[in-house]
């Protein structure tokens, strides 16, 4: 796939995928965000714009690779269909945490995410060396996400 190809069309995967966790989030996420109990070591809203910024510019960043990648097919299709799945997922959990508010089911959908994520990376092992480097730091925040949203339900 040419170059103009594979960034338009992983600019417009990350573009609705965006609008997906937007829409799904609402009007009302400052407010929300404001009204929770937090634990320790919580990143103020801010830095989570920050991490959701990094989190699109991670997935651009594999769906291009991804698409200019000459070999295995299989391979490289598998893991567009998993990565489009984790972005829909993310979008949707917006829905459960912002709208619905319900911490425990956000909690419960996010520690399905891992499953993703190690297949994603085992994936990546296979097809491009740069996208697993660049999906490392991706795993390490998921870690602290998970704890974040069980210990955010439990307060």
């Amino acid at each position: 796939m040419s170059i103009l190809y594979a960034i338009l069309i992983s600019l417009a995967a990350c573009s609705a995928a965006a609008a997906l966790e937007g829409s799904c989030a609402g009007k009302n996420v400052r407010s929300y965000f404001a009204k929770l109990r937090f634990p320790p070591y919580s990143a103020p809203l801010w830095v989570w714009y920050i991490i959701g910024g990094l989190y699109y510019l991670l997935f651009f960043f594999l769906i291009y690779r991804i698409l200019r990648h000459d070999g295995d097919t299989v391979l490289r299709n598998t893991a567009l269909i998993f990565i489009l799945f984790m972005m829909v997922a993310n979008g949707l959990w917006n829905y459960v945490f912002f709208r619905s508010r319900n911490l425990r089911l956000s909690f419960i959908s996010s520690s399905l995410a891992p499953i993703f994520d190690i297949a994603l990376f085992v994936l990546l092992v296979q097809l491009d060396r740069l996208g697993t480097l660049a999906i490392v730091p991706y795993l390490l925040y998921r870690v602290y996400a998970l704890w974040w949203g069980y210990n955010l339900w439990k307060f």
